[in-house]
């Protein structure tokens, strides 16, 4: 076995959660498999549960995790049963060339993770390599400043983490997972324009204010503002805000507007759906800024402009791809 292994690291482009960011950091330097990425996560997701109190929106981007991609080869271990070999288990991965996303460790153990020494909490991260020199592993996650980044955590520490989740009974997983040797991804021109369209007619109209449920689509701004509504009223409280509820909302602008691009530049197009698009990135970021102020200072006023800075987003990213996606379709994709 090796004295230490390190994988290429980088933020990924999603990273609202170390399961979000798990497929992100394994296509860090990558030639194509961005273009999975490309090809099918064009929408937004969330939950309607904060209607009745539930709290958080649970705002996502679907069809972006280590399943929903064929190029990604994954092996999962389930740690009841494996719990008393899991470091040995670790390095052999590491050692294979695999990333591994592991849940059941926690975070109250772990040196600068989000909950170390706050609160016991079963969580998860992604471990991009060893040091047998120092006894370390490198982990990908939220750190205690809530900056999602790579930290060296004593493999000790890890075990200690391991061992109060299976005191308890809270067992988890080794997903051990890289992208496929000789990949190859194309753009997938049909893929996204299906996508988009679907995107821009699940509209806030198809989901009823009265029903449970996942809301997808254009429909997640107006979902997401009548949250930010909530916390504003009262109706929920501001203790209950979840931090990451509008990161999802940029990270989504981030990579749509790479989408444009790369359309554009496949057909040789001027650059103007993406041009008019690009403003709509520093929108949701100055948004999710602003929400960010809030939860740290509560100043009065910041979630009137947020809740009406989200419709407003709806509305201009539907005029721009309801444009593009006509200019897809006149393309003969």
């Amino acid at each position: 076995m090796a004295e230490s292994v390190s994988f290429p690291f980088q933020v990924p482009v999603f990273a609202t959660t170390q399961g979000a960011a798990a497929v992100g950091i394994a296509i860090t330097g990558h030639p194509t498999a961005y273009n999975g990425f490309l090809n099918q996560c064009t929408t937004l997701y969330c939950t309607r549960a904060f209607l009745r109190g539930g709290g958080s929106p649970f705002t996502g981007i679907p069809r972006n995790g280590i399943y929903d991609f064929p190029f990604i080869e994954r092996y999962n271990t389930h740690l009841k049963f494996a719990h008393p070999y899991t470091m040995d288990l670790i390095r052999r991965m590491l050692d294979s060339g695999f990333y591994i996303h592991y849940c059941g460790v926690d975070d109250y153990y772990l040196p600068g993770k989000s909950w170390y020494g706050l609160r016991h909490m079963n969580h998860d991260g992604v471990i991009c390599g060893y040091d047998e020199s120092d006894r370390t592993y490198s982990i990908a996650a939220y750190d205690i400043n809530w900056i999602f980044s790579l930290m060296r955590i004593p493999q000790d520490c890890f075990a200690e983490g391991l061992k109060s989740c299976i005191e308890r009974k809270e067992y988890g997983n080794l997903i051990a997972y890289r992208v496929r040797k000789d990949t190859t991804v194309a753009l997938d021109e049909k893929m996204i324009l299906r996508y988009l369209k679907e995107h821009l007619t699940n509209t806030v109209d198809r989901f009823p204010l009265d029903q449970d449920g996942g809301v997808t689509g254009l429909a997640v701004h107006d979902f997401v503002a009548m949250y930010v509504g909530k916390l504003r009223d009262g109706s929920l409280p501001v203790e209950r805000m979840d931090w990451r509820a509008l990161r999802p909302v940029w990270e989504h602008k981030r990579c749509m507007l790479d989408r444009l691009r790369a359309v554009e530049e496949k057909h040789g197009w001027a650059a103007e759906c993406s041009t008019e698009y690009a403003p709509l990135v520093e929108k949701a970021n100055r948004l999710r800024m602003m929400y960010a102020m809030f939860h740290k200072n509560q100043k009065a006023g910041l979630l009137g402009k947020i809740e009406q800075g989200l419709l407003e987003l709806r509305e201009q990213e539907n005029t721009i791809l309801q444009k593009f996606v006509t200019k897809m379709e006149e393309s003969s994709v």
